[in-house]
């Protein structure tokens, strides 16, 4: 059977030969893929791999890239510092020069003549000797920057304030000489009587009065100069007063003479009579004040005209407590400063210190004046207490411009504003 074979072995033939031809087609891919594996390094064989291994499956680029740690911004927080407050700017003499002259003013009242010192600024151009403030005959402390003058030399810019100053116990008109010029070198009349009966002089002379009549007299002696220094029909005082701004009055005193300034301003009584706070009075300043228990809680609390009180840490004599700490808390005045001078003293707020440093070049000094002045300077003339220069300084700036802001319309020294030197602290009500 050549011509007519079995099926099943046709199929059977046919299919080895196909066989037959993909075997050696796969034999030529193979030869080929091993021939191009050595030609190619490993990046091809890597190939090759991959085409002899299942694919894996596609993947999308998120999932393929390298996964980022977030990125964390980190704020640092900046503290600005503001800037200190500017230094308190401590005066110094101001515009004017001084001219001081002595006129005699009589007390009504109590029929008595006042001795009273008249520090005014002075025109431009206008000269003279130094003045000499006499303590006794023959002894004498000369200023280093007044002059002795007359009204004609006024400055012609006016009219001023006027500031009364009052001494304290046993003190003299003159006696805080430096303090009453600069009030006049920055556009102040001033003016202080002796009173009579309380000085330096009475003192030495046995001829003090009682201190119920001292006190009584001395709220007396600022009201008889206020009349006289405000009446331009007085013969002795119109020149002065044609230059004086009466609606802008000041009080200012030392020791008693703080006594004399609240007293002013809240009215007073005792058993010689009874005195209403005297209207005319725009702003007191005291120094060291003695107020108790000579003033009452009803006189204080009665304070409402602008008040400043300036005293010393070290002070004995009329200590802050209770004398500055009880009119503080009292008085009722709208505004109100309190300074203290840290180790400043009693007689820092007078020119003992001065006066004594002066004596030794005056020829016919009294002894006993000198040993009258040495025993005050015991209290403020150390060298542990605040140099006197320095107590001046600061004694002057917070005056000046307490009065100028009361009675001028300046800008008041504002603590929170400035900074303070350490060594003073301000206390402030209502500026």
């Amino acid at each position: 059977m050549a011509i007519g074979s079995d099926p099943l072995e046709r199929t059977t033939s046919g299919n080895t030969g196909a066989m037959n031809l993909r075997s050696r087609i796969a034999c030529i891919v193979v030869a080929s893929l091993i021939a191009a594996a050595c030609s190619s390094g490993s990046d091809t064989a890597s190939d090759a791999e991959a085409a002899t291994t299942t694919a894996a499956p596609e993947t999308t680029a998120a999932a393929t890239e390298t996964t980022e740690a977030p990125t964390t911004t980190t704020t640092v927080a900046t503290t600005t510092t503001p800037a200190p407050p500017p230094e308190l700017e401590l005066i110094g003499p101001g515009p004017y020069e001084v001219g001081v002259a002595t006129i005699e003013i009589a007390n009504a009242a109590n029929e008595r003549p006042l001795t009273v010192d008249v520090w005014m600024p002075l025109a431009d151009g206008t000269t003279g000797e130094p003045h000499q403030y006499t303590l006794l005959p023959g002894s004498y402390y000369e200023s280093p920057d007044a002059i002795t003058a007359d009204p004609s030399t006024l400055a012609a810019d006016g009219p001023f304030p006027l500031v009364v100053y009052s001494h304290g116990s046993g003190g003299i008109r003159y006696i805080h000489a430096s303090y009453t010029e600069a009030l006049a070198s920055h556009g102040y009349v001033v003016v202080a009587p002796d009173h009579t009966g309380n000085t330096a002089t009475d003192a030495l002379l046995g001829s003090a009065t009682e201190p119920e009549v001292t006190a009584w007299n001395r709220v007396n002696d600022v009201t008889a100069v206020l009349d006289a220094m405000l009446d331009p029909a007085n013969t002795v005082t119109a020149p002065f007063s044609s230059a004086i701004d009466a609606e802008q009055v000041g009080v200012t005193g030392h020791s008693f003479g703080g006594f004399t300034a609240h007293a002013l301003a809240s009215g007073f009584t005792t058993e010689f009579g009874s005195l209403d706070a005297d209207p005319r009075v725009d702003a007191i300043v005291s120094l060291a004040p003695f107020t108790r228990p000579i003033l009452t809680d009803e006189q204080l609390s009665s304070i409402s005209i602008p008040s400043m009180m300036i005293a010393g840490t070290n002070d004995v004599t009329t200590p802050t407590d209770p004398n500055v700490d009880d009119p503080w808390e009292l008085i009722v005045s709208e505004q109100a400063v309190r300074v203290e001078l840290l180790d400043a003293e009693h007689e820092t707020f007078t020119d003992v210190c001065n006066m004594l440093d002066f004596l030794p070049q005056v020829e016919t000094v009294a002894a006993f004046v000198v040993d009258a002045l040495s025993a005050r300077t015991e209290a403020g003339c150390d060298p542990e207490d605040m140099p006197i220069d320095r107590a001046e300084t600061l004694t002057q700036t917070f005056a000046v411009n307490f009065f100028d802001t009361m009675l001028k319309g300046g800008d008041a020294i504002d603590p929170a504003a400035v900074t303070v030197p350490d060594d003073v602290v301000v206390e402030t009500r209502g500026i």
